[in-house]
């Protein structure tokens, strides 16, 4: 099993926002070794601007490792400029929204349905709810804003 997080439960858990106990519970998992944790870098650089203009830039860094402390990897996007381009161009997600999904399915095994992308409440996201080819890859861990 693996999970790939968007910037959004990422900073739910960093800043206690709503939902940090249902994010909390997947990084326990990955921190445990139950399954894989991962974090595109685009979406990793979302993560630290915002982190940033909460805190400051040291504070976000922190942040960062700590969750590369729990066993979240980055996820080197080099590889998936043509699929995120092509989601994007399809479903008009933002940039980061494309590379998490890029990501999901890029781990994911369909016949397994091996990956979970663990989002908020960012409507980028309902246009791929509902489609065969991503509806098993989508949870979200709330359903408002912050």
């Amino acid at each position: 099993m693996t999970v790939v997080f968007d910037s959004e439960p990422l900073l739910a858990f960093a800043f206690d926002e709503p939902g940090a106990g249902h994010v909390e519970q997947w990084l326990d998992r990955v921190y445990d070794n139950e399954m894989d944790g991962y974090v595109s870098t685009v979406n990793l650089a979302e993560f630290r601007y915002v982190a940033a203009r909460l805190t400051s830039v040291a504070k976000a860094d922190a942040h960062i490792d700590d969750l590369r402390d729990m066993g979240v990897t980055p996820y080197e996007v080099d590889g998936l400029w043509k699929s995120a381009s092509n989601l994007k161009a399809r479903y008009s997600p933002s940039i980061g929204d494309a590379y998490a999904v890029a990501t999901a399915k890029e781990l994911d095994d369909e016949r397994e349905h091996s990956v979970t992308l663990l989002v908020g409440a960012d409507d980028d996201y309902d246009v791929f709810e509902g489609r065969e080819e991503f509806e098993h890859l989508i949870e979200r861990f709330r359903d408002g804003p912050a």
